[in-house]
């Protein structure tokens, strides 16, 4: 279905019985505690926080808009009739089907219902939650980051977190390499700071598309235009020329000055892989020169908790299929992607193909940050880790199956790499690749497996299952 906004999808969610209400919680680390304990739920429900500790009664949060089964297929259009694998297959042949609907102007939206400039600009009006006890600061991380390229004019919209330093002051952390971070370093080769407009609450389809790895020159307002089935309404900001979603509920604009024009501490923060292996250090500080904000805006809350991960469908392991079958890789049956560690499995059909697979998952740009690449058989789940590690234990020979590829793009939130690495800038790592296939040229001697075949299984299943009950 269609969202016009987030309060359109939140008051979906609670006819759902999706959404819980808590009124009263503080920024400093009980939304974020609370966020993850009920992220580890098995229902996970979304979480809005309201009349927060210490600021105006209708300023709000929401978190764990995403994190669940239903949740996620709202905004990813998939039928919940459809089984995980059914899903899975669903989304991967219809990104291949990505046609962009490109933003629809207007003069005017919600989001302009306030705008502070000048000396009125003040961001601690507004929440700000540290979320992880050891974090460096208050922190939001579910943005859409709008910036335009000074030569091109491609309009980027990226997902960056942003820590508060002042009332107009915040630092942010970019990875080298992203979208946003070579836009800004080229008005910096210039001696110029970044105009940049931070939207800090969307309807979800946007941030979607502003977390997902499109390819230089994509727009991402196009992406969540085809994503919802209608174009994102944008209107220009009140200091800058820059599209902003007209429905959004906060936007920040200002811009990001170069590195010898101010910097300040950035971290550390609790990142996607469970450790703060960023820690603390020197950002290029962002100067705030207006808010713009709705009535009772609604700030998203997206903080990286260990133990909760990406849905099946924003998971980068269906982009990662989809590169490979692009390069022309036949077979290839499913792919997971988490923690950095990118799981194919896939039926072989000649001498060399698990490795074919496995350089193109590392040289492709969905599963870049990764350091292990494990290739399995199709009768291997990827989502399935026993089944992983026993195709590991019993189908990897340590002396033929391992390699590892030396010099691949990493980032500098990586917990391994080490500190003389990361004060020279040098953020690349090592990838290993993991052959847990049966070897190929005797592929048919290998010893069959005392698994039970596909058709007694449903045999069995159908005559037997509604005595031993649910699997």
């Amino acid at each position: 279905m269609i969202f016009s906004d987030l309060r359109h999808y939140i008051s979906t969610l609670e006819q759902l019985g999706q959404l819980k209400v808590i009124e009263g919680a503080s920024c400093d680390l009980e939304i974020g505690a609370i966020t993850e304990i009920a992220a580890c739920r098995k229902k996970c429900p979304a979480v809005l926080f309201d009349s927060l500790k210490g600021f105006q009664k209708g300023f709000r949060i929401l978190t764990n808009f995403i994190s669940n089964r239903l949740r996620e297929r709202l905004v990813f259009g998939v039928s919940n009739d459809l089984t995980d694998p059914e899903a899975v297959l669903f989304w991967k042949n219809r990104l291949k089907e990505f046609a962009p609907i490109e933003p629809k102007e207007a003069k005017d939206g919600p989001v302009k219902e306030n705008v502070l400039l000048g000396s009125n600009v003040d961001l601690t009006r507004f929440p700000w939650p540290k979320w992880h006890q050891r974090d460096g600061g208050p922190y939001i991380c579910a943005t859409s980051s709008v910036t335009r390229d000074p030569e091109s004019g491609y309009i980027n919209v990226g997902s960056y977190r942003f820590m508060l330093l002042g009332k107009n002051k915040i630092v942010a952390h970019i990875g080298s390499g992203h979208h946003g971070d070579v836009i800004r370093k080229k008005y910096w080769a210039k001696g110029k700071p970044c105009p940049v407009a931070i939207s800090l609450g969307q309807e979800p389809s946007l941030l979607v598309a502003a977390g997902t790895n499109l390819n230089w020159g994509v727009s991402e307002y196009g992406f969540s235009g085809w994503l919802r089935g209608a174009p994102v309404e944008v209107t220009k900001g009140a200091v800058t020329d820059l599209p902003i979603p007209a429905t959004a509920e906060v936007v920040l604009e200002g811009e990001m000055l170069p590195p010898g024009a101010g910097t300040d501490i950035e971290g550390p923060f609790g990142e996607f892989s469970g450790y703060y292996g960023g820690g603390a250090r020197p950002a290029p500080i962002t100067i705030i020169k207006s808010i713009l904000y709705r009535n009772d805006p609604i700030i998203l809350g997206a903080p990286p908790f260990l133990g909760t991960s990406r849905g099946i469908l924003s998971s980068r392991g269906i982009l990662v299929w989809n590169e490979l079958e692009a390069l022309g890789i036949p077979d290839i049956k499913a792919v997971n992607y988490s923690w950095g560690m990118c799981i194919i499995s896939l039926k072989q059909a000649y001498p060399g193909h698990a490795m074919r697979a496995a350089h193109g998952a590392i040289g492709g740009t969905a599963g870049y940050h990764g350091r292990f690449v494990i290739v399995v058989d199709d009768d291997i789940d990827p989502y399935n880790l026993e089944q992983v590690l026993w195709a590991i234990a019993t189908r990897c020979d340590p002396e033929t199956s391992l390699d590892v590829s030396r010099r691949i793009w990493s980032y500098k939130i990586d917990p391994r790499l080490p500190k003389h690495k990361k004060e020279a800038g040098d953020y690349t790592g090592a990838v290993a690749i993991i052959d847990a296939c049966r070897p190929y040229h005797w592929i048919d001697e290998f010893p069959a497996t005392t698994q039970i075949s596909e058709e007694l299984l449903k045999e069995t299943n159908a005559k037997w299952g509604s005595i031993l009950g649910e699997d």
